[in-house]
């Protein structure tokens, strides 16, 4: 049957200095005693033993010198006794008997004279001088430990010398593992060495020494097997012969003894050091202590290894995210696909929000990681609508870290989308035209047409406006303010309540500021005059449909200009739910707080909802809470009048 011995083996407690000089201090006490003879006696499963003595001849039998029940007297404390004539010398004799309670076992000290015998206070120095011994045996002791240890730590610096200077030139584990196995074997005076490492739930063996050639490629579970046990469990196992057991089961007819170590720091096991077929007859006893100090100066090197390989990843993903980011700034596709690889993919894949595949890139031949990474952005499309797609090689996941720097990626890259999206915005926008002279219409139809706008209808009233907006489905309505149905604001107010999200750009000759503020506060989102240049015209029309204020600097400067006491400018405003013949709203008294007047300084500026959230450190909720409130506490109807009223009032800049 295999003995097997789980943790630490035991050690035999009490082992005397040789160095300690013990026959020379009996002498010294011999002579403090009085005696002729004294010896140090140690109990022994069949019979007593002279461990040290001076002027003892041979191997007396201490038991019939002194007695069958010698030590059991001696623990009820120091004695003096009567030797019979033949039992130690010819004549008649006498002894003390002082136990020493430090040493391996019962253990006493024998003093012997002849001719006369030991006194009371003979026997109180016996005592005494057996508590000196005591005291000698522990200082010894602790020295022999002290040097032991020293010898110790002398071969594991000698073992771990050379890894801090390895590490910082090659930072090459495999060679360093390979010098660490080489380097316990010997000091272990081993036969063969293996150190095996935690790879998610597997073991993989990193280096060998001494054993077959294909041990390299072993790899096993953790849990599973000797050393997945030991991984598993993190407690070391000294095991000798065949191993048969529920736990694990494993044979080497050549491995006498082996001991399986964990490597273990910071109460995380990293991986298993294996040693076996040892040189010394007793096996790996006496170097259990080493193989611990060695396995636990491992594991701080792996951990120190592990720290460094970390912190160039996080070096090399902090880069590769600058060339991601100078790629979208740059509006180049491809090259931010190809810096995003770097970052841990095997393949990126970019759509815009229309599912047009607008950049792709995998490594060389890997097509199935590319084909993988286009399938992933059909189904990506998030808030922002934009497709990001990534791809490990044999569908790897992603644990928590890396799919929270992939999400970091994805939004980087999901910027370029919009923005390459926008640039090709002019040819996808569908806008209604609203104008009542032919000509005139005929014209802004030329003129969105040659921008490259889609026309999703013309019309010559507000009524005709109102009725096609359901089958024209517009992205933006250009509406003229003097139509034959409804006039200013008036118009803006029905088209508002017609379809409440789309955006309406007034083209108008008017730029009055009762008009202007009319038709803002009626919901209007952006105002150009028909005097303004064309281009003009198409950055207010493409502006409405990102969501942002489009003003010509004439209308804007109006719009934010001190109010008229005129009392027309309170003209009807749509309700929130979509009324037509809501009342003007009045402007609000509460007072701003100023992260309120931050927010509406994000809204000026087109920002989201989300981006004012990532810009404020708040979360999105929140946000538009806020937006709710500014809102109300600005009497506006929407965002967009809300900016504008602050504008007016000059709340903002």
């Amino acid at each position: 049957m295999p003995r097997i011995q789980s943790g630490k083996p035991a050690q035999e407690e009490g082992t005397v200095n040789p160095t300690a000089r013990w026959p020379e201090r009996l002498e010294h006490l011999a002579t403090l005693l009085r005696a002729d003879a004294l010896a140090v006696v140690s109990a022994r499963p069949d019979r007593p033993v002279t461990v040290f003595s001076h002027r003892v001849s041979g191997e007396p039998d201490w038991q019939a010198v002194l007695g069958a029940d010698l030590f059991a007297r001696a623990a009820k404390g120091a004695y003096a006794t009567a030797v019979p004539a033949g039992r130690w010398s010819q004549a008649a004799a006498y002894a003390l008997v002082a136990p020493l309670d430090s040493w391996n076992g019962a253990t006493v000290l024998v003093g012997l004279r002849e001719d006369v015998p030991f006194d009371p206070i003979e026997t109180i120095g016996a005592a005494a001088a057996g508590r000196l011994l005591e005291m000698s045996a522990l200082e010894g002791r602790a020295l022999a430990e002290t040097l032991r240890q020293s010898a110790s730590l002398g071969e594991r610096l000698q073992v771990l010398s050379g890894f801090g200077d390895e590490l910082a030139r090659a930072r090459d584990v495999g060679a360093l593992l390979a010098r660490a196995a080489t380097e316990v074997a010997r000091r272990m005076g081993a036969g063969g060495a293996s150190i095996m490492l935690v790879e998610g739930d597997e073991l993989r063996v990193r280096a060998a020494v001494g054993l077959p050639a294909d041990a390299a490629t072993t790899r096993q579970r953790v849990g599973e097997g000797i050393a997945g046990w030991v991984a598993a469990s993190g407690k070391k196992l000294v095991l000798r012969g065949r191993v048969d057991e529920e736990r694990f089961r494993g044979t080497d007819p050549d491995a006498r003894e082996a001991v399986v170590v964990p490597l273990m720091e910071g109460g995380e096991v990293v991986g298993v050091l294996n040693v076996k077929r040892p040189d010394a007859p007793d096996g790996f006893t006496d170097r259990a202590d080493l193989l611990d100090g060695l396995a636990g100066d491992l594991a701080r090197t792996l951990r120190a290894v592990k720290a460094i390989a970390v912190l160039e990843t996080e070096v090399a993903s902090a880069r590769a995210s600058v060339e991601v980011a100078r790629a979208v700034a740059a509006g180049d596709a491809q090259a931010a696909a190809r810096a995003a690889v770097s970052l841990g993919h095997h393949a990126v894949a970019l759509r815009d929000r229309r599912g047009a595949l607008l950049a792709v890139h995998a490594a060389a031949g890997d097509g199935e990681c590319r084909d993988a990474a286009i399938a992933a952005s059909t189904s990506a499309g998030g808030e922002s609508g934009v497709g990001v797609g990534f791809a490990r090689h044999g569908g790897a996941a992603y644990d928590e870290g890396a799919a929270e720097a992939a999400q970091r990626t994805a939004d980087t890259l999901a910027l370029l989308g919009r923005a390459l999206e926008r640039e090709d915005d002019a040819g996808t926008l569908r806008v209604l035209a609203v104008e009542d002279h032919p000509v005139m219409r005929l014209g802004v139809r030329a003129m969105l047409e040659r921008e490259g706008f889609t026309v999703a209808g013309t019309s010559a009233s507000c009524a005709e406006a109102v009725a096609s907006l359901a089958e024209a489905v517009p992205d933006v309505v250009l509406l003229d303010l003097g139509l034959p149905d409804a006039h200013g604001a008036e118009a803006v107010a029905r088209v508002r309540a017609a379809s409440p999200l789309v955006p309406i750009v007034v083209f108008s000759i008017d730029r009055t500021p009762t008009t202007v503020r009319g038709a803002l506060r009626a919901g209007a989102t952006g105002y150009v005059s028909k005097d303004a240049p064309i281009a003009r015209v198409s950055a207010a029309i493409r502006a409405a449909a990102a969501g942002v204020v489009a003003l010509g600097p004439e209308e804007a400067r109006v719009a934010a200009g001190p109010a008229p006491s005129d009392p027309a400018e309170d003209v009807p405003a749509p309700e929130p739910n979509g009324g037509a013949g809501a009342a003007a709203i009045e402007p609000a008294t509460d007072a701003l707080t100023p992260r309120e007047l931050e927010l509406l300084r994000y809204m000026a500026e087109g920002y989201t909802n989300k981006e004012a959230a990532r810009a404020m450190v708040l979360a999105e909720d929140t946000v538009k809470k806020a937006v709710q409130t500014l809102i109300a506490k600005l009497g506006a109807v929407d965002r967009t009048h809300a900016v504008v009223l602050a504008l007016r009032q000059r709340l903002i800049e």
